[in-house]
């Protein structure tokens, strides 16, 4: 075999490789767990700051979070319910179904949902996996919701931030969830 032949026969499998899903098999599946607020975090770099920074004093009680993994045709599908806090979900949840992941990132393709959000990305990393989704109030103003998970072995440590319309703050929960 020559050498420009050896070099293109080994083309299907690079290319197989680079197509890859990005999800680990052992992270598809049905979880449940709980959030509790943990902090607001002010953004420094909004100049002028604000003369009065707002100060959370949210409910620091637990709240349910369900979201499940999977993947379809090419894409992955994340489902998210959120039963408490500023970002909650209809009893129902929220469905983002991305398209075609390259190089860990995939953009989103389809909503389904009371409310859907503008925009919305998913990021895949070795251990974990994360949201960002960009939703409008009736009055244009908008919201953005991080949703992070590190897998773990007994399930998958949870992080939420959502950044308020002005953009002057971010506002954490943390917790963790087990598969089901």
């Amino acid at each position: 075999m020559n050498r420009r032949a050896f070099l293109l026969a080994a083309l299907p499998f690079a290319s197989a490789a680079s197509a890859e899903a990005g999800l680990w098999p052992e992270w598809l599946g049905d979880y449940a767990g709980a959030v509790r607020f943990y902090r607001s975090i002010p953004l420094q770099d909004i100049y002028p700051p604000p003369a009065r920074p707002h100060v959370d004093h949210d409910d620091r009680d637990p709240f349910a979070v369900h979201f499940s993994i999977r993947t379809e045709d090419d894409g992955a599908i994340v489902w998210l319910r959120v039963d408490g806090g500023p970002m909650q979900t209809a009893a129902t949840g929220e469905t983002l179904r991305f398209g075609f992941m390259d190089k860990g990132m995939a953009l989103l393709a389809s909503a389904e949902g009371q409310s859907k959000p503008r925009s919305a990305s998913l990021a895949v990393r070795p251990d974990s996996l994360g949201t960002e989704a960009l939703f409008s109030h009736a009055d244009g103003s908008f919201w953005r919701r991080h949703f992070n998970v590190r897998f773990t072995p007994a399930g998958a440590d949870l992080i939420v931030w959502v950044f308020d319309a002005a953009g002057t703050r971010a506002r954490t929960w943390r917790g963790s969830a087990t598969k089901r």
